[in-house]
């Protein structure tokens, strides 16, 4: 071989190929068929197999949702609003796994660190919350991304993700808004 390089597993050399024209007109000439006559191709039908449907948006997704306060040794369950947990169902509804996690109630410097702790030590995709709870609100000021959707009541349901989330956290909220959009009537 001449002018080529050898490159293990081919046996053809490539073709010097500038513009991409090019590639076309070479294509057609190893193809073996007549340009100057109508060309039909045969293309057989492909089935969708794809599993996605509007209720499984969100399918296998971990959000955590605080259920109690945690003050010490102290442990008092939230009570959250009626709005919150409509939008709980619309996420459980839409396949995402609800996970039950505490929240610290004390304004330390532990709440900057508590979106990282319970995201690892639940396997957690994201932490939700709505306005009106204080949960979580406290590491956004640390610089953890959130994402706010608004509720029905005024309030805002809360999205938080770890440091390293955030674009997967704007991936989970648009998914929910998707999921809205095809409820509303």
């Amino acid at each position: 071989m001449r002018g080529g390089v050898p490159i293990p597993g081919y046996d053809v050399p490539g073709l010097p190929l500038k513009l991409q024209r090019d590639p076309s007109l070479s294509l057609i000439a190893l193809s073996g068929i007549d340009t100057s006559g109508p060309v039909m191709v045969e293309v057989p039908l492909v089935q969708n197999n794809t599993t996605f449907t509007a209720d499984s948006a969100l399918e296998g997704r971990r959000l955590g949702f605080a259920e109690r306060w945690v003050d010490g040794q102290e442990h008092q369950l939230i009570e959250h609003t009626p709005s919150f947990l409509r939008a709980l169902d619309i996420l459980r509804r839409s396949g995402a796994v609800l996970v039950p996690v505490h929240a610290h109630r004390t304004k330390s410097l532990h709440a900057h660190n508590e979106i990282d702790e319970r995201v690892h030590e639940y396997r957690l995709d994201a932490l939700i919350s709505d306005s009106r709870s204080t949960a979580f609100h406290g590491a956004c000021w640390s610089g953890y991304p959130g994402v706010g959707e608004p509720l029905d009541d005024g309030a805002t349901l809360w999205f938080y993700g770890a440091r390293w989330a955030k674009e997967r956290l704007a991936a989970l909220v648009r998914e929910y808004r998707n999921i809205l959009r095809r409820m509303a009537p």
